[in-house]
C-alpha cells in the first residue's frame, strides 16, 4: 500500500467514535462531537460514555465494543491511564486510526508517563492500530468534514499543515483564512508517537489534492526518514517549514511541549536548504510564505517592480527587497516612454520603486506604471504598496481609497507576473478609518489577492519562493 493511500481514511473517515464524549460544553469530548455535527459530518459519529445516552444529538454506546459496526477513526478524550485499554479496543472492533487528545505522557518528563506512553505504542503496534498524537488536536480536513474544532473555516483548498502544536495549528488556520488560505488536510500530531511528521509528509508528497503544504515543527525522532521525505515532498510542491525551538531557552520548552528533540538551528538551516524546503523563523513568516505559496504565482526569477506609496515607503522598499535577495531594474524603455508621453518632466526621474508622490497631477499613477511594469518582460515579479495613509488625510477619504484599490485589483488580476499587495494593519487612530482598511483587505483577500501587511514582509516571502539560481 502507498503511502498516500494508507492514511486516506485517517484524514477522509467513513465512521468516528469519541471515546469520552461529554455533554460538558467546555470539555473536549464535546468539541469533537459538536464539531463533526456542525460541519455536517456525513458518516456515523458513535459518542463513547458509559455514563450517558445522548450526546450532541447522537445516540451513545457505553464502549467502543458495544457499537456493532465498523469505524476507521476513534479519537480519545480520556484521562491516559485508560489510554492502553482503548488502544486494545481498537483493535478488537478493527478500527485502523486511533487519535490520542490524550496528553501528560512523555512530554511531561516523568518517567512514569514516559513508561505508560511507551506501553501505549506497543500494545497498538501489537493491534495493529496507526496512532495520532498523543498529545495533539488530531486532523482538520474540511473537504471531508471533519474538524478539530466546530469554529475552524468550512472552505476547503489544497494548502495542507502538519503541526505540532494544537495552538499554533488553529493559529495558522484562523488566521490564515482572513487572508485567503483554503485549507485541505491539517494534523495536529503532538508528540508523534507513531504516525510521525515524516509519514505525513509522504501521504501530503502524493496527495494530488495538496497543492502546498506549511509544518510548524519543534523537533522529530526520525531524522533521516524526515529529511527523505521532506526533500521527496519539496520536488513536487512548495514546502515552507517553522522550526521552532531553536534557542536553548525554545530547545528546553519544545521539550516540555511535546518531548521533542529540538536540534541545533544551524543544522536545521541547511538541513532545509540541502531538502529544498524553504524556512521559516516565525508564525507571521509560516502564514507569509503559506500566503504566497498558495495565492501567488512562483516568480520565474528575482527581478521586482515596486509601485506606491511615497518617497520614504520607496526607500523603504528598496531595502526590503535588497535584504530579500531581489534586484531592482530601472524602467524599461517601453515604460520610460510612456511616462514621457503622458508627462514629460517626469522622465527621467520616475524610477523603480515608482514613488506616488511625485506623480500627483501628471496623469499618471502609480497602479498604471505597474501594470506596465509587469507586462513589461523586464520583471518576474511585482509589489504593489496601497499606500492608504495618504488617502486617509484627502477629502472624499473612502471614494478616492476604494477606486484606487479598484484599480489595483484589476491590475493585480491581469499582471503575467504575481503581484503582493502591501496594505498595512488597521492602526489608524479613527474608527471609521480601521473599518474602511478592513473592508478594502477583505475585497482584495475577496479577489484572490496576496495581501501582506509591511513591504519587508511582502518581499521576504517572494524572496523565498524565487528562484535562487536566478539571483542577481
Amino acid at each position: 500500500m502507498t503511502p498516500a493511500a494508507s492514511l486516506d481514511r485517517l484524514f477522509s473517515p467513513r465512521a468516528v467514535a469519541v471515546v469520552g464524549a461529554s455533554a460538558n460544553v467546555d470539555s473536549a469530548g464535546h468539541d469533537y462531537v459538536r464539531a463533526l455535527r456542525e460541519f455536517g459530518f456525513t458518516g456515523a459519529v458513535h459518542p463513547v460514555n458509559p455514563r450517558a445516552d445522548e450526546i450532541a444529538g447522537y445516540r451513545a454506546s457505553p464502549d467502543l465494543r458495544a457499537i456493532g459496526a465498523p469505524v476507521d477513526l476513534v479519537i480519545c478524550c480520556i484521562p491516559a491511564e485508560g489510554a492502553p485499554a482503548v488502544v486494545d479496543a481498537c483493535g478488537a472492533i478493527g478500527a485502523p486510526f486511533l487519535h490520542l487528545f490524550t496528553g501528560r505522557l512523555s512530554e511531561t518528563g516523568e518517567a512514569a508517563a514516559a513508561a505508560l506512553e511507551d506501553e501505549i505504542a506497543r500494545r497498538a503496534r501489537a493491534s495493529g492500530v496507526r496512532l495520532l498524537g498523543p498529545n495533539g488536536l488530531g486532523v482538520y480536513h474540511p473537504a471531508a468534514r471533519i474538524a478539530f474544532r466546530p469554529d475552524l473555516p468550512r472552505a476547503a483548498g489544497g494548502l495542507a499543515l502538519l503541526s505540532q502544536s494544537g495552538n499554533n495549528a488553529v493559529e495558522a488556520v484562523l488566521r490564515g483564512a482572513a487572508r485567503g488560505l483554503r485549507f485541505g488536510k491539517v494534523a495536529s500530531y503532538g508528540n508523534g508517537l507513531d504516525l510521525t511528521p515524516a509519514e505525513l509528509l509522504a501521504h501530503l508528497a502524493d496527495d494530488p489534492a495538496t497543492e502546498a503544504i506549511g509544518a510548524y515543527v519543534e523537533g522529530v525522532a526520525d531524522g533521516r526518514a524526515f529529511f527523505e521525505s521532506l526533500r521527496r515532498a519539496a520536488t513536487r510542491k512548495p514546502v515552507i517549514v517553522y522550526k521552532a525551538g531553536r534557542s536553548a531557552a525554545g530547545a528546553r520548552a519544545a521539550a516540555s511541549h511535546t518531548a521533542a528533540l529540538a536540534g541545533e538551528a544551524a543544522v536545521w538551516s541547511g538541513m532545509l536548504r540541502q531538502a529544498g524546503a524553504i524556512e521559516a523563523r516565525t508564525q507571521e513568516q509560516l502564514l507569509d510564505l503559506l500566503t504566497a505559496a498558495s495565492l501567488l504565482a512562483r516568480p520565474r526569477g528575482r527581478r521586482a517592480a515596486v509601485a506606491g506609496g511615497g518617497g520614504g515607503r520607496g526607500v523603504q522598499s528598496a531595502d526590503a527587497c535588497a535584504e530579500a535577495g531581489l534586484a531592482l531594474p530601472p524602467l524599461p524603455a517601453s515604460v520610460r516612454a510612456r511616462v514621457a508621453e503622458r508627462a514629460p518632466a517626469l522622465a527621467d526621474w520616475v524610477g523603480n520603486p515608482v514613488d506616488q508622490s511625485i506623480l500627483a497631477g501628471s496623469g499618471l499613477s502609480a497602479n498604471g506604471l505597474l501594470a506596465d511594469m509587469a507586462a513589461s518582460g523586464a520583471y518576474d515579479l511585482a509589489i504593489a504598496n496601497v499606500g492608504e495613509e495618504w488617502f486617509l488625510g484627502r477629502p472624499r477619504a473612502e471614494e478616492r481609497l476604494r477606486r484606487a484599490c479598484a484599480r489595483l485589483r484589476e491590475a493585480a488580476n491581469a499582471a503575467p507576473v504575481p503581484v503582493a499587495v502591501v496594505l498595512g494593519a488597521t492602526e489608524a487612530p479613527e474608527a471609521w478609518q480601521r473599518a474602511l482598511i478592513d473592508s478594502v483587505r477583505a475585497e482584495f483577500v475577496e479577489a484572490g489577492l496576496a495581501v501582506f501587511p509591511t513591504v519587508e514582509r511582502a518581499a521576504f516571502a517572494l524572496g523565498a519562493l524565487a528562484p535562487r539560481e536566478r539571483a542577481p
